[in-house]
């Protein structure tokens, strides 16, 4: 009776490891079918070497931008879904020179280690309270005033060479990967998703953790 019992227990747990592989299969599958290149998504030719081994989700946007900072949620969502083979780096434009200093204004935190809870305070400050920041000087200033943060080591971090050096980089990676406007996401320097295409939220954060196992 105990072998019985015993063989039964294997045949079932034989079968549930086949019906859940089915399963994920088939899942993998069908997300495959919904997302095409070409429609869905835009192949980079050549596309982007980067130096990190692991797969990336390049974000490249604005603090000045008000649609970066309606998406910013949906980066917030896909921060929370990648894990620790992948990871997420923002790319500060400046297709203008009234966005430059904010560019830098990135960099300056990242340096200075305080981007964490700067981020998402900056781009609230400028879209949802409205606060005149144009300038480094008013960036300072408000990043003294909300965080303690010292405004002359912010200013003369930001204009630093290590600042200037990165925004350089930042200005070839926008052109070598094709980014005519912001937010724009790149996967792994190759994949670009169409954000017209896949219309909600939802659609652009799966299609976009797809194309981050393609690699």
């Amino acid at each position: 009776m105990k072998l019985l019992i015993t063989a039964f227990i294997t045949l079932f747990t034989l079968f549930d490891l086949h019906a859940q592989a089915n399963s994920e299969l088939n899942s993998s599958k069908a997300t495959q079918s919904k997302y095409q290149a070409g429609l869905h998504y835009n192949l980079i030719t050549p596309a982007w070497s980067g130096s990190s081994e692991e797969a990336v989700v390049y974000e490249f946007f604005s603090y000045m931008c008000p649609g970066c900072n309606s998406f910013e949620p949906t980066m917030q969502k896909l921060e929370g879904k990648i894990n620790e083979s992948q990871k997420i780096i923002r790319v500060p434009v400046a297709f203008y020179s009234q966005w430059e200093p904010h560019a830098k204004a990135y960099h300056a935190l990242r340096l200075m280690g305080e981007l964490e809870h700067a981020h998402e305070a900056l781009f609230a400050a400028i879209h949802q309270y409205k606060k005149p920041l144009r300038t480094l000087e008013d960036i300072a200033g408000w990043l003294s005033s909300s965080f303690a943060i010292d405004a002359q080591k912010f200013i003369s971090t930001a204009k630093s060479f290590a600042v200037d050096s990165q925004l350089r980089k930042d200005k070839q990676m926008a052109q070598a990967m094709g980014i005519g406007g912001v937010p724009s996401l790149v996967i792994n320097g190759r994949y670009k998703p169409d954000f017209d295409q896949l219309k909600t939220s939802d659609n652009i954060i799966e299609s976009t953790m797809y194309l981050l196992g393609q690699e």
